[in-house]
C-alpha cells in the first residue's frame, strides 16, 4: 500500500509516477510530486517508480493574482 494526498492505494511492482497520476484521473497540465518528501522532476515522471510504503504527494500547481 501507499499513501497518495492522505488517501491509501493499492501498490503493485513497477507502478510510476505517471501510473498513479493517470489512476487518480488529474488531468492538470501543471503538477508538483513529491515521494517520501524528495521531489520528482516532471521529466522523470514516466520512469520512477513508486516504493511500496511510500508517502506521494501531488499538488496542482495555479498562479494568481
Amino acid at each position: 500500500m501507499i499513501t497518495v494526498n492522505g488517501e491509501t492505494m493499492e501498490w503493485e511492482e513497477g507502478l510510476t509516477v505517471q501510473d498513479i497520476i493517470e489512476r487518480k484521473k488529474y488531468t492538470f497540465p501543471l503538477l508538483a510530486v513529491w515521494i517520501n518528501d524528495s521531489p520528482v522532476p516532471r521529466e522523470d515522471f514516466s520512469s520512477t517508480k513508486v516504493p511500496d510504503g511510500a508517502k506521494v504527494q501531488i499538488i496542482h500547481m495555479i498562479s494568481g493574482g
